[in-house]
């Protein structure tokens, strides 16, 4: 049974242009923007490091920026340019 539920995952993926080992290419428009995200979260990142030096709340507000960080990228790997 599980030989037949593959198959029909791989069937599915080759139909919608992709595989379940590789994720769709990103447009250039879409890595421009996947940049742009990643160099703004790092400066926050690296603001919060400087701001909350020896803070308590440091790695909870790191760990904030970086969730955020990957929700972007997310939203932008999703759109359908």
């Amino acid at each position: 049974m599980s030989g037949e539920l593959k198959s029909t995952l791989d069937l599915i993926m080759e139909k919608y242009g992709g595989s379940k080992d590789t994720p769709p290419a990103l447009t250039d428009e879409q890595k421009r923007e996947i940049g742009e995200v990643r160099k703004t979260c790092q400066a926050k990142i690296a603001e919060a490091r400087i701001l909350l030096k020896g803070d308590e709340n440091l790695s909870r507000e790191i760990a904030r920026l970086e969730r955020q960080m990957a929700e972007r990228i997310q939203r932008v790997r999703a759109q359908d340019d």
